[in-house]
């Protein structure tokens, strides 16, 4: 098939060829400009002349992307390179694809290939540090971002990824001497100034994050804009009569059904909506941004369940019997659902002085990962069940030496909370590990997903009722049984509610389950200057808010579907 598109290509005309890229430079400065209708149009003229033109597909991919129907891009995309495997720039978008959809593996695959046809191409080097530092590969892309830097100190784009390998670092006050230069040398350009509101967010200077924000509004265009709102309704709460609320409903209305934009400014409107106390029209933005999201997701719920099960299944006291010989007791992985109070937690842990936390950082997976590279094996389940305790010790000793890169203290937490998974192969690995399951009321727990905007392939499951509730109830099933066959002191569960009702307590039993000294500023854990990497950061700014609990009797009507699924997990918990 390959040969025969060559026969084809080569009996185009060098003219119709000439003309097709004259098209294509048309239709992408088209795009540039926001007007696909009128890229869509020379899409046309250009079939008309090569119907099977790798520029063709590849603006038409562009055009799809545009239109969130990542499906689409993506196989126009990959055909226009089987028909030009030589075409850098085409490699270059698929792996902007990529990493749009937040599948930075697949786009380092795909950067690696292209720096194979033009190994200095600048625009492929930087997609590839931007790939690695979303896989939590920052050390190896300040590498190749040093070097991007000297080549062009003043680039932006260069600066905004080497913000954000900064900020993985830990090293905080370079990512804001790097996010503080890009926004003197593009004061108009929104992301700069969302991303340097965001920085700020995380470090708990609201004020300042909001008149970044703010800043950001007022340059941004389309997603962007929808962008920049989600983020203000994330900081602020509104007032049933709040001057924001007018402008973001024209904001609402102006983005088109069905698209990205749309999705982000209708759970910021659903979020202010909330605060105004106007639930009903509240949920019916909530349900809409979901749906946006469901439609277009690929999830399949139910393969998804089935590995779950296949999990607790393979899992066994037996699979215990052997682990590695790492006496290392510095890491503390907080585990839970999102929404669960897993960022309050680690927030009061970090108060203590003798630990220090990482934030949600996947190192865990990530050394299984790369080890599986080393190792030239398939990662399944049957395969790792296999290992011998030398090779978990192995695999300990990669997520240790990550550990020691960043700051140190006797008890360091990772609250990547799809480790809950993992519990198993992070036993074996590094026995010594503790621990802290953070539970929270089914009900309020799902509420609080579905409310999130969130992105990313492992929470499609968020985008339903249906889907959540399902997904809940394995996860609990699947604590249970990691409680039942860990060895006991391994792992102490948390009620989110016992927390913020009877924080001395709760706290008290969190430090003595970590083996460490009391101290008072765990009481105080709002005022730490933790970085907050989640969207819960306003809240954990906030200090322990018991309005949080029992919001979900808000919208009770709405939930009858979860109500059904989660009955038996409702058992346990006061209605």
């Amino acid at each position: 098939m390959a040969k025969a598109a060559k026969r084809a290509t080569k009996r185009i005309s060098n003219n119709k060829k000439r003309k097709v890229r004259e098209l294509a430079a048309r239709a992408g400065e088209a795009l540039a400009r926001g007007r696909q209708d009128i890229a869509e149009g020379i899409c046309r003229e250009m079939a008309r002349i090569w119907p099977d033109a790798p520029d063709l597909l590849n603006i038409q991919a562009l055009l799809a992307a545009n239109r969130d129907d990542h499906v689409e891009a993506e196989r126009l995309m990959v055909r226009a390179i089987n028909l030009a495997p030589k075409r850098v720039d085409l490699y270059e978008n698929l792996g902007t694809l990529y990493m749009n959809r937040h599948v930075p593996d697949a786009a380092e695959e795909v950067f690696r290939k292209a720096l194979e046809l033009a190994p200095r191409s600048f625009t492929c080097r930087l997609g590839l540090a931007a790939a690695l530092c979303r896989q939590g590969g920052a050390k190896e892309a300040l590498t190749i971002l040093k070097d991007l830097h000297a080549r062009q100190p003043d680039n932006v784009e260069v600066l905004l990824v080497l913000f954000e390998a900064h900020e993985q670092m830990d090293d905080y006050a370079a990512a804001m001497a790097v996010i503080e230069r890009a926004a003197a040398l593009a004061p108009d350009n929104a992301r700069v100034h969302e991303l340097r509101a965001a920085a700020l967010m995380r470090q708990g200077d609201l004020a300042e994050a909001e008149s970044a924000l703010r800043v950001a509004l007022r340059t941004a265009e389309g997603l962007g804009k929808a962008r920049g709102w989600g983020q203000l309704a994330l900081l602020k709460r509104f007032s049933a009569n709040d001057e924001d609320m007018p402008e973001m409903e024209r904001a609402y209305n102006e983005t088109p059904p069905d698209s990205p934009a749309r999705v982000y400014m209708a759970f910021a409107t659903a979020k202010a909506l909330e605060d105004a106390g106007r639930y009903d029209e509240a949920f019916a933005r909530y349900a809409e941004g979901n749906d946006i999201r469901w439609k277009h997701s690929e999830y399949d719920l139910d393969a998804e369940l089935a590995h779950l099960e296949a999990v607790m299944a393979a899992w066994t006291p037996d699979a215990f019997a052997n682990v590695g010989g790492l006496e290392d007791e510095r890491p503390v992985f907080i585990v839970g659902m999102p929404r669960c109070g897993s960022t309050l937690t680690e927030q009061i842990l970090a108060a203590h002085p003798a630990t220090a936390s990482r934030g949600e950082w996947n190192a865990f997976e990530h050394s299984l990962f790369r080890l599986q590279e080393q190792w030239g094996e398939t990662l399944t389940l049957e395969t790792m069940l296999a290992w011998t305790p030398e090779r978990w010790a192995e695999v300990g000793r990669a997520f240790l030496g990550r550990l020691d890169e960043g700051p140190q203290g006797a008890r360091i937490t990772d609250k990547t909370l799809i480790n809950f998974r993992l519990v198993g192969e992070i036993h074996r690995a590094l026995p010594k590990a503790r621990f802290i399951h953070v539970k929270r009321h089914p009900l309020d727990n799902c509420l609080g997903m579905y409310r999130a905007n969130f992105v990313g392939g492992q929470f499609d499951y968020i985008y339903s009722l249906r889907g959540v509730g399902y997904f809940y109830r394995m996860y609990a099933r699947l604590m249970r049984h990691w409680a039942s066959i860990l060895p006991e002191g391994t792992m102490l569960e948390v009620r989110y509610e016992d927390l913020v009702t009877d924080p001395e307590r709760e706290i008290r039993r969190m430090v003595e389950f970590l083996g460490l000294p009391w101290d008072e500023a765990c009481l105080d854990f709002s005022r730490a200057r933790t970085i907050v990497r989640t969207s819960s950061v306003a809240q954990v700014r906030d200090g322990m808010r018991k309005d949080y609990m029992q919001r979900w009797k808000r919208y009770e009507k709405h939930l009858e579907p979860l109500k059904r699924i989660l009955a038996d997990e409702l058992a346990d918990w006061p209605s």
